[in-house]
């Protein structure tokens, strides 16, 4: 089908034409269409508009999700490719291959200093950002409950907050959850599920669950976690009852690695590395060794099911698109956005992924980095650079901030 003369425009319209469809999903923009033309809203007409757009986008070369949100992304903290652990102010400060990140109300970054084996805390104060270690010590490695230095951790990753300000860390090496606790001005650390260097899959309570190097955690409004069993190939569920944490397995089969959609234990995935909560408390998940993005949601009760929705096992590269036609090359960061859009850190590529809803259906575009192409410039979209980013997270004013894992720094991603 062709579009209709009142649609037909020049290459000079285009810019302001297409700035109505930025940040639309697709029924708000099947509306900008029908107000900008004056078509009167009938079932026909809103068949005719559909099928315009998807004419049109042709014409554009480009469909209307695919014009990616501005983001203006700068280094907040650390310095490129200068590790270390000294705490300090912005580019003072000195990390080692950070890794999970997670913020709280106040903008209060935590970051998993991974080959430190600390937890590091870094504040707004003005215009600038102050690093401090709350938990662990630089280059000693352990598994020590404790307060602030006296606790000692393995390589953490994955990191979330919860509303008390109570922090739950991805012990990775040693297969454990660990909870650190703001106690006035200094942090305890316990163990609440695993057990230090028993590796396993078992589901239980406490240290009678057992975890095989997980990687990606977090935490719904009900205080229950999730985490990404990365190399049981599973997804697990830790609820209190009571004092106690009680660890089941949502989705997966131990040591059953593939690409499968399904229920329960029949599902599969390949080396999950995070997760995070969407709308509806759907779990999206970040599955690395397919190149893809799972969703996992309720099937009935005490049952999960898990579906694709963008990327495909195999199919390694960067295209953008439609969710079945957009490529990964091991993404290994997923955060929610308060409106249901996804941002993904894309590793291999260097590049930060955002998958927005549209219809029954997602769309991928890029809006930081260039695909394979590393690097540590500040900029706008592809004018930034990035080098193998790991966590993201999503603070206040939907500003994205992002662990630069081989850049050893802190980035931040500002919303135009």
């Amino acid at each position: 089908m062709k579009c209709p003369n009142r649609l037909r425009m020049s290459h000079r319209d285009a810019p302001a034409f297409l700035s109505l469809w930025t940040g639309f999903r697709l029924a708000d923009s099947s509306r900008a269409w029908l107000a900008l033309f004056k078509i009167p809203i009938d079932g026909s007409m809103k068949a005719l508009c559909s099928a315009a757009m998807a004419a049109c986008s042709l014409w554009f070369g480009a469909a209307p999700g695919l014009l990616a949100q501005s983001f203006t992304f700068t280094t907040i903290a650390g310095s490129p490719g200068l590790a270390g652990a000294n705490d300090g102010t912005n580019g003072a400060a000195r990390f080692d291959r950070p890794s999970g990140l997670a913020v709280d109300a106040a903008t209060n970054i935590y970051l998993s200093d991974t080959s430190n084996d600390t937890i590091r805390k870094i504040s707004p104060l003005g215009t600038n950002w102050v690093v401090t270690t709350i938990a662990g010590i630089a280059g000693i490695q352990g598994a020590q409950d404790g307060t602030n230095g006296v606790a000692t951790l393995n390589r953490p990753n994955g990191i979330t907050v919860d509303s008390h300000g109570n922090l739950f860390v991805v012990d990775h090496y040693n297969f454990t959850i660990r909870k650190i606790a703001p106690v006035g001005t200094n942090w305890v650390v316990s163990t609440i599920a695993g057990l230090a260097g028993a590796g396993g899959s078992a589901d239980g309570t406490n240290s009678d669950a057992r975890f095989r190097s997980p990687v990606g955690i977090t935490i719904d409004a009900a205080d229950n976690l999730y985490v990404a069993d990365t190399v049981n190939c599973t997804i697990r569920m830790i609820a209190f009852v009571g004092t106690n944490a009680v660890t089941t397995t949502m989705v997966g089969a131990p040591g059953n690695f593939g690409f499968l959609d399904g229920v329960g234990a029949s599902a599969e995935l390949d080396y999950p590395y995070d997760l995070t909560l969407g709308l509806s408390n759907d779990v999206y998940i970040a599955d690395w060794g397919n190149n893809a993005i799972r969703r996992i949601t309720p099937f009935h009760t005490n049952q999960w099911g898990l579906t694709t929705i963008a990327g495909n096992s195999g199919a390694i590269g960067s295209a953008d698109g439609p969710g079945a036609q957009a490529e990964f090359y091991f993404p290994n960061g997923i955060v929610a956005d308060a409106a249901g859009n996804l941002y993904v850190t894309d590793q291999d590529n260097d590049t930060i992924r955002k998958l927005t809803p549209e219809g029954a259906g997602w769309v991928v575009s890029t809006i930081g980095g260039v695909p394979k192409v590393p690097g540590s410039a500040d900029g706008t979209g592809a004018n930034a650079l990035l080098n193998r980013p790991w966590g993201i997270a999503v603070g206040p004013g939907g500003i994205l901030y992002i662990a630069d894992f081989a850049n050893d720094t802190v980035r931040m991603g500002v919303p135009a």
